[in-house]
């Protein structure tokens, strides 16, 4: 696999680093006339001595790559932060400078730390047979060394740091170039939820709200995100979505003891941070972002800029594919407000993807309702009265309305898809209740006249490992086995 120009400039750095520590340490040797010069870095994490380089006059040097801390010479000395003379048999015994391989020609050891951020990182081993003190030019040698190796780490840091930077940006400029591939609203919705998700970190996870039947809800997750809370949680006065959909502006808040809340109050525990950002259609909004993390680290001003960009990025893709989208149209709900069938199957799709990963077990119930009599309806009705009758039916029927978390996609003409999801299991048979009580007798209609409307259910439980598609013709498997018994309520 090619390497890209960033791990090329990396390596590159890395090789330059190298070849200059080599030098250093050689002349370090000459200018000192000491027997042999090593540099070792202290791996405090792992407890370990890595040696970097050496340089000697003899041939009976054999230094090991790797030794365990309690095994090696500078084991005792790891945490010194000032230049450390030490002389044998006084301060160690020959016996441990066992990278000779016979005779130990060394009397004094002269050890240089290299001390960054307050930890010592390296030591370098000064070895001679004999030099007993250092003199002025020594001396000077010595902290002159000293000096540059520090320089050297820092300039070597800043490079890479500058490379991984370029990098990023690189990366970054590839995510807003896809977008301009997309020329679907899903497709859309879903890359920028998985474009999001990279500066999430591991410990956080992005969600999507679209506005559906009057009210803004959950409807999309990434695939990484952790704990989501259920599909079709609606946004409640108050909280960082409601303040982000009411200004149209990036909102951001680290939550204090649980607060403030992301989307509801009734939603699991908030840790960390949260930045909320709307997604415009000139000056409607058509989604709202977020993005949390339990790490607030995650949320540099770099990556907030990011993430903001990425969803004004996702708005004008969305206005070169609908330029006479109206100022009270949604892209993301049909004339109805229910929302269209790929965000709905999106939604499952995600829902699946996700059921290991809820914090408490969270049940999900897929279904189809339809509106029986609508042949006898249109004899009898104009095709905006119908549509006006399909509003009021949503309307009556939407999960929210009974303090329930769901959403209503469309299907087909007069039938609907549904989603509910709660961890109470006996949430469902609650709301469908609910739902045939509003319609057990005629309901009020234009003019005040009494309509007759019987609806068709069917249901199924989305089980684990349950693919997508098999649970909604499962559940029009049932809505057709109700409308064929004319019956309410049917379940596969």
């Amino acid at each position: 696999m090619s390497l890209t120009y960033s791990e090329n400039r990396e390596k590159e750095n890395l090789q330059n680093f190298k070849k200059v520590i080599r030098d250093m340490i050689l002349l370090l040797r000459n200018s000192l006339q000491a027997e042999t010069v090593s540099l070792h870095w202290i791996n405090h994490r792992r407890d370990i001595v890595v040696l970097e380089n050496y340089a000697t006059n003899l041939k009976n040097v054999v230094y090991q790559d790797r030794v365990r801390r309690n095994e090696h010479f500078l084991g005792n000395f790891d945490t010194i932060k000032s230049i450390t003379r030490l002389q044998r048999d006084v301060h160690f015994d020959g016996k441990q400078l066992d990278h000779y391989t016979s005779t130990v020609p060394v009397s004094y050891v002269y050890l240089i730390p290299l001390v960054y951020n307050a930890d010592t990182l390296a030591i370098t081993s000064v070895e001679s047979g004999a030099k007993s003190e250092l003199n002025m030019s020594d001396e000077e040698s010595v902290t002159a060394y000293q000096k540059a190796l520090g320089r050297l780490l820092h300039n070597y840091q800043e490079l890479n740091d500058l490379s991984h930077q370029q990098s990023e940006w690189t990366e970054y400029d590839d995510d807003v170039d896809r977008f301009s591939r997309l020329d679907q609203p899903f497709e859309l919705a879903s890359e920028l939820t998985e474009q999001l998700q990279k500066y999430a970190g591991s410990n956080g996870g992005v969600m999507l709200l679209a506005r559906g039947l009057k009210s803004w809800n959950s409807v999309l997750y990434s695939a990484a995100s952790k704990f989501p809370p259920p599909v079709g949680l609606t946004v409640q006065e108050g909280t960082i979505s409601d303040q982000a959909l009411k200004s149209g502006e990036p909102v951001y808040y680290t939550h204090v003891n649980a607060n403030p809340k992301r989307i509801s109050y009734q939603e699991p525990l908030c840790k960390g941070a949260t930045l909320a950002v709307p997604v415009m259609h000139r000056q409607r909004r058509q989604l709202l972002a977020l993005v949390y993390s339990e790490d607030l680290l995650v949320f540099t001003e770099a990556v907030k800029h990011k993430i903001t960009n990425l969803c004004r990025v996702a708005g004008l893709k969305l206005e070169a594919l609908f330029p006479d989208l109206g100022v009270e149209e949604d892209v993301f709900a049909n004339k109805i407000s229910c929302y269209t069938s790929d965000l709905y199957k999106g939604a499952l799709n995600v829902i699946r993807k996700h059921q290991d990963n809820y914090d408490v077990p969270m049940k999900t119930w897929v279904g189809m309702f339809a509106i029986s009599n609508i042949s006898t309806l249109r004899t009898r009705y104009r095709p905006d009265d119908l549509l006006q009758l399909q509003k009021m039916v949503l309307s009556a029927a939407r999960p929210q309305k009974f303090g329930c978390s769901g959403i209503i996609g469309e299907y087909s003409d007069y039938v609907y898809s549904f989603i509910l999801q709660s961890t109470d299991e006996s949430a469902f048979d609650s709301w469908i209740q609910a739902v045939q009580k509003e319609f057990q007798h005629p309901v009020s209609f234009a003019d005040d006249q009494k309509i007759e409307i019987l609806l068709r259910t069917g249901f199924t439980e989305l089980k684990r490992g349950m693919d997508p598609e098999s649970a909604i013709q499962n559940s029009r498997k049932a809505m057709n086995e109700a409308v064929k018994q004319q019956k309410f309520l049917s379940e596969v």
